[in-house]
Formats: C-alpha cells, sequence, structure tokens
C-alpha cells in the first residue's frame, strides 16, 4: 500500500480499480471514491471492547476502508475477551465508529485459496447487537482481494 500511496498520494489512478477489484463493496463506494485523505494508514479506534488497530486505514471524504493482512495466517477468530469475536467483527465496528456517515467497509489482502471467514462467523462476532443491526454491519465486509491482484496496481 505504502508503493500505491507513495506513487498516487491521492489515490486518483489505482483506488477505483482497488475498490472495483473488491467482490462485495458498496455500489456507493465505487461510485464515488474521493481522493484519499492525508491521515496516518495506521489507526487506533476504542470500541464496546476495547482498543482495535487497524494497520492499514485508508480514507476519504466518502469512504473509509481497512484492509486487514492475511496473506502469512488467518485472521483471529476469537478474541481474549470474547473467544467468538472474530477479527472482522471487530473492525467493521471499529470502522463505523470513525466512518462518520461515510461509507465503510473491510477486505482482506490473502493468497489464491483464502478461505474467507463465513457470514455466520462474523455475525457471530456482534453478540452484544440486536441481529438486524448485525445484519446491517455484515454488509460491511467487502471480500477479500488477491496478493496478486494488489501487486498487479502496484505495478500498473
Amino acid at each position: 500500500m505504502r508503493a500505491l500511496i507513495g506513487a498516487d498520494p491521492g489515490g486518483a489512478a489505482w483506488l477505483p480499480r482497488l475498490l472495483q477489484a473488491l467482490p462485495e463493496i458498496h455500489w456507493g463506494a465505487v461510485r464515488t471514491p474521493g481522493i484519499l485523505r492525508a491521515t496516518p494508514l495506521a489507526r487506533e479506534i476504542n470500541i464496546v471492547d476495547g482498543v482495535v488497530r487497524l494497520p492499514c486505514c485508508l480514507e476519504t471524504s466518502t469512504l473509509v476502508l481497512a484492509l486487514e493482512d492475511a496473506r502469512d495466517d488467518r485472521l483471529p477468530a476469537g478474541m481474549p475477551a470474547d473467544p467468538q469475536r472474530h477479527r472482522v467483527s471487530q473492525v467493521i465496528e471499529a470502522l463505523r465508529v470513525i466512518a462518520s456517515g461515510r461509507h465503510f467497509g473491510v477486505a482482506i489482502i490473502a493468497r489464491e485459496g483464502y478461505a474467507e471467514p463465513h457470514r455466520t462467523t462474523i455475525l457471530e462476532g456482534l453478540p452484544h447487537l440486536e441481529r438486524e443491526e448485525a445484519e446491517d454491519l455484515y454488509a460491511n465486509y467487502w471480500g477479500w482481494i488477491s496478493e496478486e491482484t494488489l501487486d498487479a496496481l502496484a505495478s500498473s
């Protein structure tokens, strides 16, 4: 990501292509991606069960996207305070805190053949929310993108 941002700090060339590569992205985020803000890539956000560190958080005036790295390891399927709380559930909830009316989502960077978290796993990671609210938040899981696709964005 740093190479993409370094070559094109506003993301005008690569951000729309990145968003289009995400299989479950909200159509509004693709339609108006905005220009990257000069914010740090890493963010720490307080949520109900503590601080969530987002190592790669991209923000524009219209969206917030967290990229989770699962290239070398699966994302945690349980947190110390709650063994059913999947990492994606935490990230979605953290993004909701900072979105301020913008589209927000989490995507996973992984190698080909990655077994993404099941919908039920993500929903069960939001036990403190009513079912309807959890379902609404699940819509902010935007799928996964291969390491090769991300590399191709950096080289084009």
